[in-house]
């Protein structure tokens, strides 16, 4: 902790390592939490207990709170212990976690994200890619919660997936620390502000103007962005040096802010929206917070002389907000050194077994999961602003676009446009569309943001396009691949991360190292052959896996063509759990497999009487031709026998076989990649593969087909 802070560690942190992780962990305000939620960990994964010591650690900050600090934090920290290269620190939106199963890795994000990857339904993921995060989030990991809402849905939702790991059994295991602060104020001067709610922001500029110490740093903690927002704009009106911190910000402007707030010294006043609550390490001589529950008040509290760097101590003024408190908050502000009230829980909506086993099936409904996750008011959903309806032929929005907005605000706006979940296209966004965790493109001409205050709803001035500038080269196959090599070339990386991860029963072993020699069997149908071919160039013969830049643009005859499919036709011999694993490793063929569309009497453009050629291995196995028969999934018995498996094994272990077939099958592939040239921008639909196999679902899709 020295080399990697400067500090040495508290007695309580040094037990951490000691003795590892608790459940739960309360500690003052201010005394070091997020270093207790990393380094202790990171000490006994890397030194002390790595056989016992899960080798991801996930840090989970509350929805409103900005995890940039405390991932630059942790970088730095990493950096100084000459580790950087040994751990991967990831946001976990940026999704490259996923390829290294086997790597010691630091994952860092909001409950919102983190919890819906957790339920199979990551906000803002591709739905194809959920089961490699849900199978590797709750496998071999050390979940750690910082400051979350005792009464918001986070805390029960994630005791339950806890208690359902525990009960049904992972991989390796997976624990939870629950982390919160002593239920106490630090040692400041405590006032009461009356101010009228008839002139709310007026009455706090002039608090705030009385209050403020000139050559220190004030901070503002109010209970919504609308609120902050306007305070912000009449103190600037004012002529106040303000500074506007919350969570409705795209990537480079929270950056610049954030590295605003890091300065220290700075006669100036902060406005911030609950943000500073978690994973914010930052200080004032003065500190206003509306009345908000009682840990969130200790929290806020602890930006408060945090550091003592003031000897006369420090000022934490406390008022009701115009729509009311809580009051038993309020009671407890008034008689501090008296044990804050419990209030009953709000009823939520349970998580059990039988709802996490729905929501395995990622090919049934598209099951809202913010119920369990955020309260009504705080459901948001990500948007970005393109000059003109986006075209099929641009690129996705990337995260320097992005920017969260509540959704209520989103359904009053125009001209906006989301990719079609079927066939891939920009459309206009209908209400049903309108969900947490979609993408939605604004028309950047009408305005919604503003670089200082971030999504402004009301505001018409237009909007900086940041899509990005199309590139000149990019990463593809550079060789014609045979089918028998790719599938060879995939068994033996299966094999490799087998070896780096130990602990599989010889079964499931097996099964792995199987489905990964069979998994693209389905590529030999005619369908797919001739894609691989459509574009010309000096094709071997044979049949083939991949082509080769800049002959693999070629489109698929029949829509949704899913070679997968038929690769688990072509195995009616093989366990379930083979079959199961060759048919799942795109993420669409799983548990529920429907036509898409108008498609039938096609299935994922699969036709019954189709029929696929002789296939040898080389290793001796001969596959015969044979006509395909796809009523094992329109009866049904595929889904039986799915849901038998997903039973015996868990849905933690299934989506872990999974995963491993996946990376595998991303390992062999990236073995023949290499920079080439941008070719034309062509867009393929969610499930029609292009010439190498990939799976076109947007700027998030699988890597490395």
């Amino acid at each position: 902790m020295r080399t990697a802070t400067g500090h040495d560690p508290y007695p309580y942190q040094a037990r951490l390592a000691t003795d590892g992780l608790p459940e739960l962990l309360t500690a003052p305000t201010g005394a070091g939490k997020s270093v207790a939620g990393v380094l202790p960990w990171l000490y006994r994964r890397l030194v002390t207990a790595p056989e016992t010591t899960p080798r991801r650690l996930v840090y989970v900050l509350p929805q409103h709170s900005l995890h940039d600090q405390l991932y630059e934090r942790i970088g730095r920290w990493l950096d100084r212990l000459g580790r950087a290269d040994e751990v991967g620190l990831h946001n976990v939106s940026d999704g490259g976690w996923r390829r290294h199963p086997e790597r010691t890795a630091i994952l860092v994000g909001t409950h919102d994200l983190m919890l819906s990857r957790a339920l199979m339904r990551g906000f803002g993921d591709a739905t194809v890619m959920a089961p490699v995060s849900f199978a590797l989030l709750h496998t071999d990991t050390q979940w750690v919660f910082d400051g979350m809402d005792p009464h918001g849905p986070a805390l029960p939702v994630g005791v339950e997936l806890q208690r359902l790991r525990d009960e049904v059994g992972t991989p390796s295991p997976t624990a939870t620390m629950w982390m919160s602060p002593e239920l106490s104020l630090p040692r400041v001067r405590t006032t009461r502000l009356d101010i009228d709610p008839a002139r709310y922001i007026g009455g706090l500029v002039d608090a705030l103007t009385a209050a403020h110490v000139p050559g220190t740093q004030t901070i503002a903690v109010l209970n919504t962005v609308e609120r902050a927002r306007a305070l912000y704009a009449a103190l600037r009106q004012h002529g106040r040096d303000a500074l506007l911190i919350h969570p409705r910000f795209r990537p480079a402007d929270r950056r610049r802010l954030l590295s605003e707030l890091d300065e220290t010294g700075t006669d100036r006043i902060v406005v911030s929206a609950r943000a500073l609550e978690a994973g914010i390490d930052v200080s004032s001589r003065t500190l206003l917070t509306e009345v908000a529950n009682v840990t969130s008040i200790v929290q806020r509290a602890g930006r408060c002389n945090r550091y003592g760097e003031h000897p006369e101590g420090g000022d934490l003024l406390w008022c009701e907000p115009p729509t009311g408190g809580d009051p038993d908050a309020t009671r407890w502000l008034l008689a501090p050194e008296r044990q804050p009230a419990r209030p009953a829980a709000p009823v939520r909506p349970a998580l059990r077994l039988p709802e996490l086993l729905e929501l395995f099936d990622t090919g049934g409904p598209d099951i809202d999961v913010s119920p369990w996750i955020c309260d009504e008011a705080d459901v948001t959903t990500t948007v970005a602003w393109r000059d003109g309806e986006p075209s099929d032929e641009s690129p996705g929005p990337g995260w320097s676009e992005l920017c969260q907005v509540p959704l209520a605000d989103l359904r009053q706006r125009d001209h906006a446009w989301v990719r079609d979940r079927v066939d891939g296209h920009w459309r206009p966004a209908l209400a049903g569309d309108l969900r947490p965790g979609v993408t939605v493109v604004l028309e950047a001409g009408h305005g919604g943001y503003l670089p200082d205050e971030g999504w402004a709803p009301e505001s018409r001035a237009p909007v900086a396009d940041l899509a990005p500038p199309a590139r000149t080269h990019t990463v593809a196959c550079v060789a014609w691949v045979g089918l028998d090599r790719h599938l060879m070339e995939t068994e033996e990386e299966a094999r490799l991360l087998l070896d780096a991860l130990p602990g599989l029963p010889t079964r499931q072993r097996d099964a792995v190292t199987r489905a990964a020699r069979y998994h693209d069997l389905g590529k030999c149908h005619e369908v797919f052959q001739e894609m691989l071919r459509a574009s010309g160039g000096d094709f071997p013969d044979g049949l083939l896996a991949k082509s080769r830049a800049p002959y693999n643009t070629g489109r698929s005859r029949r829509p949704y063509f899913r070679h997968e499919l038929v690769s688990a036709l072509m195995l009616p011999d093989e366990p379930p759990l083979v079959t199961y694993l060759v048919g799942a490793h795109h993420g669409t063929v799983r548990i529920t497999v429907r036509s898409v569309g108008e498609e039938a009497p096609f299935l994922r453009g699969v036709r019954d009487g189709d029929r696929t050629p002789p296939v040898a291995l080389s290793t001796g196995e001969r596959f015969p031709a044979r006509s395909l028969r796809t009523d094992i999934f329109t009866t049904g018995s595929w889904t039986a026998r799915a849901e038998a498996l997903r039973d015996d094994l868990g849905p933690f272990r299934l989506a872990y076989l999974e995963t491993l077939v996946r990376v595998a099958d991303w390992r062999s592939s990236a073995r023949h990649d290499g920079p080439v040239p941008t070719a034309p921008a062509t867009v393929g639909t969610p499930d029609r593969p292009d010439s190498s196999g990939t799976a076109v679902v947007d700027e998030m899709a699988e890597p490395g087909q």
